[in-house]
């Protein structure tokens, strides 16, 4: 039977189910990272980014869309760790803001919340137009061929990852969530449960030097929350941006509410 709108509980379902099938693979991603330093922790950052989002959701019982874009969005933000994992989240919050308004999604819904990821996030992953006639499967389906295809271009697209002949490790995650919750879609057996958090243990780091390690000048992540107590205007974001950019580089600042999330 064809489904043409997806439900909050179907929505849960699939999203844990992009959790559990990113987790899965977190090692091979870990591989394939090479930038912006190939400390070999992407798989493992965005892991533990989607996981702290996954235990809010999977705690919840009978949410609306609006409860359960909350839970993703905050859980994802405070639980996200690495440059990758920052991003990842933002992506998140972007998808969520798109869809949280509704009681079910259908395809212009799902495509103008994928748009307000790419916004949100500040990078083009893919740019997806409405379409009219065209079934939630079939739409599903051409996000992850796009995806597929945008990812094995990314060598070209930076010289780092085609010296070191693999794909963006990021960009593999994201796509790994977005077949996971495709197979949730299609009603696949899936285990859903979320497992405690594990060790914060980073996967070794690649023997293989890369280039871009020479435009790294500081090799050490530091991450931290700002809980906010006075108003956060884009003037006192691009002072305090400004500031961390004279200490350290890789930098990633994202807000959400009440908080304040950095990574340098």
């Amino acid at each position: 039977m064809e489904i043409n709108t997806i439900n909050a509980a179907l929505f849960a379902k699939m999203f844990l189910a992009g959790a559990k099938n990113l987790e899965s693979k977190k090692e091979w991603i870990n591989e394939l990272n090479v930038f912006p330093v190939p400390d070999g922790d992407t798989g493992t950052n965005m892991t533990m980014t989607i996981m702290a989002a996954a235990k809010e959701v999977a705690a919840l019982e009978d949410p609306t869309m609006e409860v359960l874009a909350k839970a993703i969005s905050s859980g994802s933000l405070r639980g996200a760790r690495g440059n990758s994992g920052v991003i990842l989240s933002q992506l998140f919050r972007g998808f969520t803001k798109g869809i949280k308004k509704y009681e079910e999604i259908d395809v212009a819904i799902l495509a103008a919340a994928f748009q307000k990821a790419v916004e949100t996030a500040y990078k083009a992953v893919m740019k997806p137009k409405e379409e009219n006639d065209i079934s939630l499967d079939d739409f599903l389906k051409q996000v992850i061929e796009e995806a597929d295809a945008v990812l094995a271009k990314t060598p070209e697209m930076l010289p780092v990852l085609k010296e070191a002949g693999v794909v963006d490790s990021g960009g593999q995650g994201l796509v790994q969530v977005l077949k996971g919750a495709y197979d949730a879609f299609l009603g696949k057996e899936i285990d859903y449960t979320v497992e405690p958090a594990e060790s914060t243990k980073k996967a070794p780091a690649q023997e293989k030097e890369a280039p871009a390690q020479a435009e790294i000048r500081f090799g050490y992540c530091t991450e931290f929350i700002i809980m906010l107590e006075k108003e956060y205007t884009p003037q006192t974001e691009q002072e305090f941006k400004g500031f961390l950019e004279s200490i350290g580089d890789s930098i990633v600042v994202v807000s959400d509410e009440d908080v304040v999330k950095v990574h340098v």
